[in-house]
């Protein structure tokens, strides 16, 4: 089982590549990696931060209204078509937006969609036990809410965790299934 910090540095990769994959198809200021792609600047800032400090990009032209562009190094482009597969090949993160980092980053990188449909499988049938263990780790605790306020708080976000992991079980098992013909 991974431990809290590898799966730090799987989420941190994950989007290290996923955002150098974004800079090399044209994505290249923290403006657009926000518009278009969804990610906060509260993330992508230091990853950029880091991936500049490591060699992977480097400041590019300021753009309007001072929006930096980024570009990508022989570093880079060497490191984003030499580790990408390694996220794809190993189990699947507890954090859904992780595991579909990895399916987009993989469906950019030319990934077999078989592949790809196999990796969200498997994130799918991760959650869909991890709900099921916790649903009825809840049912032998007891069918009501009761206890002091923290307590009460607590099982309802235990109930909240089960659906949860359920949704993103359906959620990534209707991904798979629909890949071919999101990725024409």
């Amino acid at each position: 089982m991974a431990t809290a910090q590898s799966q730090d540095k799987r989420c941190r990769l994950d989007l290290e590549l996923f955002v150098l994959a974004l800079i090399a198809r044209g994505i290249s200021t923290p403006y657009q990696l926000s518009r278009e792609a969804s990610l906060s600047p509260g993330a992508t800032l230091p990853v950029l931060a880091r991936l500049m400090e490591a060699g992977s990009i480097r400041r590019g032209a300021v753009g309007p209204r001072g929006r930096v562009e980024h570009t990508l190094t022989a570093t880079g482009q060497r490191r984003l078509k030499g580790e990408w597969q390694d996220l794809l090949k190993a189990s699947p993160a507890s954090d859904i937006e992780s595991v579909l980092r990895v399916a987009a980053l993989s469906t950019m990188c030319a990934a077999p969609k078989k592949v790809v449909a196999a990796f969200l499988k498997d994130a799918a049938k991760a959650r869909s036990a991890d709900s099921k263990k916790r649903k009825q780790e809840l049912l032998q605790a007891g069918p009501s809410i009761a206890g002091t306020g923290a307590e009460i708080y607590k099982q309802m976000l235990a109930q909240q965790t089960v659906v949860r992991l359920a949704a993103e079980a359906a959620l990534l098992r209707k991904l798979a299934v629909s890949l071919p013909k999101l990725m024409q």
